[in-house]
């Protein structure tokens, strides 16, 4: 096997296992909004315990994240950490499960794709331009329910996914052109996130967190703080370094199937024709892109 081959397989086993494990998160970011929780406290759980954890790791890669820089790791912490997570926090109050599942990572495949071609260089080919739209039109029939009105005010949550969506997009294509090191941006990026969130929950009485069961607590600092943050994340930016950034975002979306069989099984969410088709079309978009189609550096295109 070719070092290509090798790489290409690695990245997507990878990209795979980070999106499905990204696919319970919006499953449970959900019922911690049932139970109670804003989106400030799960941000504080979820970064709290994984920036604990690697702390060791942040101090072991200190040099190399020296050679990041404080702004660039602060610009990866909001698009990556706390900004992000206090979108889709504040997404799912409104919308649910199976919206935030699967709304955000596809916005993110096709805002990363947008953002790689003046960062990176990076310019689809013909074959990727029409697997991008396809998942554009997958959003738009996920997204579908929630302006007919089957989930009243669930499109002021779509707005927030979105936007958690497209700065995870720029996420991606950061980590790419800045050549950030994976396991020590991960965990300067949620320490970072935990100074950031910790000082306005501490100002604001702790939240809701001392008056709801500690089994809550528990189930978002394991599901978020330690699988979403710890292992995902990690797993993502390996992605990233192996398969580029616009095939990385593309196999992002693989994360609604996981979303939507977790949010109908556990939460009881419909799940309605629209939706099994924007995620029929997504998949099939995002298999397209990362498997049969290729992409052209700006210098080749001109």
């Amino acid at each position: 096997m070719t070092t290509a081959r090798r790489n290409l397989a690695l990245g997507l086993f990878f990209g795979l296992a980070a999106a499905i494990t990204w696919g319970s998160q919006a499953v449970v970011a959900r019922a911690g909004t049932l139970a109670g929780f804003s989106p400030l406290d799960l941000s504080v759980l979820r970064f709290a315990t994984a920036g604990l954890i690697l702390l060791p790791f942040a101090w072991r890669g200190r040099h190399a994240l020296a050679r990041v820089g404080p702004w660039r790791l602060l610009a990866l912490a909001c698009c990556g950490g706390f900004g992000n997570s206090l979108l889709f926090g504040g997404g799912v109050v409104f919308a649910p499960a199976t919206h935030g599942g699967t709304i955000a990572p596809i916005t993110a495949a096709v805002t990363g794709a947008l953002f790689a071609i003046p960062a990176l260089g990076e310019v689809p080919t013909r074959g990727r331009v029409v697997a991008l739209a396809g998942l554009a039109l997958g959003l738009v029939l996920l997204g579908w329910d929630g302006l007919q009105g089957d989930h009243p005010g669930a499109w002021r949550g779509d707005i927030l996914l979105f936007l958690a969506g497209a700065i995870w997009g720029a996420f991606t294509v950061l980590l790419r052109r800045w050549a950030v090191p994976a396991l020590p941006a991960t965990a300067a990026i949620c320490a970072i996130s935990a100074l950031v969130v910790i000082p306005p929950w501490v100002a604001l009485g702790f939240g809701a967190v001392p008056d709801l069961s500690w089994r809550d607590a528990a189930l978002q600092m394991g599901g978020q703080g330690i699988m979403s943050s710890v292992i995902a994340i990690s797993l993502y930016a390996k992605a990233t370094e192996l398969l580029g950034a616009t095939r990385a975002a593309c196999v992002s979306t693989m994360m609604p199937v996981a979303a939507l069989i977790l949010s109908v099984t556990l939460l009881g969410e419909s799940l309605g024709p629209l939706k099994v088709a924007g995620v029929a079309l997504a998949v099939a978009a995002m298999l397209g892109a990362v498997l049969f189609t290729g992409r052209r550096s700006a210098a080749r295109a001109a």
